[in-house]
């Protein structure tokens, strides 16, 4: 049964463990496009994380909206060029709701706010190369950085990138814009923008708030023109339940 969507100056941000990469019933949810994207993974992680975060997002609007999953169209705009690409929008039905998706690791989560542009993400707490890329720190949240003992050192860079990640997703930049030109709070303080160098101004004030995540992971939402009250909602149940309906998930 379908919930509505978020009352105004709310969020919320649903968490989906990430499933396999050949869900027969999830990718039955998928549009043309979206399978042959799933396709081209030469990776079954990376299969795995787009057909979730596609097909979940398809699931949670869908029971939000009351209306199937299948049927909802999808486009991007890409805000500096105008191409088909950048920031997701439901296209069709049209609808108030604005949307966010990120997944690391095991885990995708799915923001969703009403008349209020936002932006989620989530990172495991780890190194994809050797060392911590700094480089994506103003100077500020360098010498910050540092201050930090080595055992903490990154998860306080992780929690520097979600928040800039966070933003970047809410005003559509994406990384069009340079990380180091946003400098937000101390990873042990409460989430806020301090300062944006970059060219692009975001369309209105940003705001930010960090997320709890599963253990070893590290999440923050932003939301332009106001700052939202989140609720935790249960992604992975809507999936169990998609699949009981096809008959093939366990009751």
């Amino acid at each position: 049964m379908a919930t509505g969507l978020p009352a105004e100056g709310t969020c919320v941000v649903w968490w989906a463990p990430i499933s396999g990469s050949s869900d027969a019933e999830l990718l039955s949810l998928l549009d043309e496009g979206e399978r042959h994207r799933h396709a081209g993974f030469g990776d079954p992680a990376g299969r795995s994380a787009f057909l979730t975060a596609r097909s979940v997002t398809r699931l949670v609007l869908g029971h939000l909206l009351d209306v199937a999953p299948e049927t909802l169209r999808f486009r991007a705009t890409c805000r500096r060029c105008g191409g088909p690409h950048g920031k997701p929008v439901l296209w069709s039905p049209a609808t108030p709701a604005r949307f966010s998706v990120s997944h690391s690791g095991r885990w995708c989560v799915i923001a969703v706010a009403c008349g209020t542009d936002v932006g989620v993400d989530v990172e495991r707490i780890g190194l994809r190369r050797d060392t911590i890329p700094v480089r994506a720190l103003a100077a500020e949240e360098r010498t910050a950085l540092a201050s930090h003992d080595k055992a903490n050192r990154l998860a306080g860079f992780i929690r520097y990138w979600t928040r800039k990640e966070a933003l970047l997703k809410a005003t559509g930049d994406g990384l069009t814009v340079d990380p180091a030109a946003i400098v937000v709070t101390r990873p042990d303080q409460p989430a806020g923008l301090l300062h944006w160098a970059a060219e692009s101004a975001p369309p209105a004030t940003p705001h930010l708030a960090d997320l709890a995540a599963p253990p070893g992971y590290t999440a923050a939402l932003a939301s332009l023109g106001r700052p939202l009250t989140v609720s935790i909602r249960d992604g992975g149940l809507l999936a169990d339940r998609f699949r009981r309906s096809a008959g093939t998930a366990p009751p």
